[in-house]
């Protein structure tokens, strides 16, 4: 059951104390599916219908319903996908960095550390004129910097360099995957939009 008390006051913690919130993820000790459940699938659709409102309210090449329709699926699964894949890639380097493997904490990690890419986005993808308030979900950073320094056994050049690892494993799944996503359903749109 999705717990939307949940998802507002842990995204507002996160952004406003992230030292403090991370210290409270660790100890409630919740599992991926309870995060995924109750923050990144709520979070994935709210920007899906803000995409798909958004492409639906500002289409002036009058392009067909599934454009929105495939705009707010591109949304879900670049989010979904980086967010799953970065976990793993950050899980599997991390024993380069601390002692324990813990792929519960960088599923986490990653999740709560895109919180102001998940904002930003929503508002943008609703209305892509504000563009530029994307810059700040570079706050993102310092929340994924936060999240790696509570962990045990991580400290100085360690903790550098897992971040760094972990900073550039985000930003290359999200770009890599924004770009193929982008590519595959513009093709599906072209191909079947004669249709619909």
């Amino acid at each position: 059951m999705i717990d939307f008390r949940m998802l507002r006051d842990r995204a507002r913690y996160i952004i406003i104390h992230p030292m403090r919130a991370w210290d409270t993820i660790l100890n409630e000790n919740r599992s991926v599916r309870t995060v995924q459940s109750s923050f990144l699938f709520p979070v994935l659709i709210l920007i899906s219908l803000s995409a798909f409102a958004g492409s639906l309210i500002y289409n002036p090449a009058g392009l067909s319903i599934l454009f929105p329709v495939l705009r707010a699926l591109k949304q879900f699964i670049c989010f979904y996908l980086t967010v799953l894949l970065s976990s793993w890639v950050i899980n599997e380097l991390s024993q380069a960095f601390t002692k324990n493997k813990n792929y519960s904490f960088n599923f986490k990690l990653v999740t709560y550390s895109l919180t102001p890419l998940y904002i930003t986005v929503l508002i943008t993808r609703f209305l892509p004129d504000l563009a530029l308030i994307n810059i700040l979900s570079l706050y993102g950073a310092y929340i994924l910097y936060a999240g790696l320094k509570t962990t045990e056994n991580t400290t100085g050049q360690n903790l550098l360099r897992y971040f760094i690892v972990a900073l550039f494993t985000i930003i290359i799944f999200y770009l890599a995957i924004s770009w193929i996503s982008s590519s595959l359903l513009e093709g599906i749109y072209f191909a079947f939009a004669g249709s619909v």
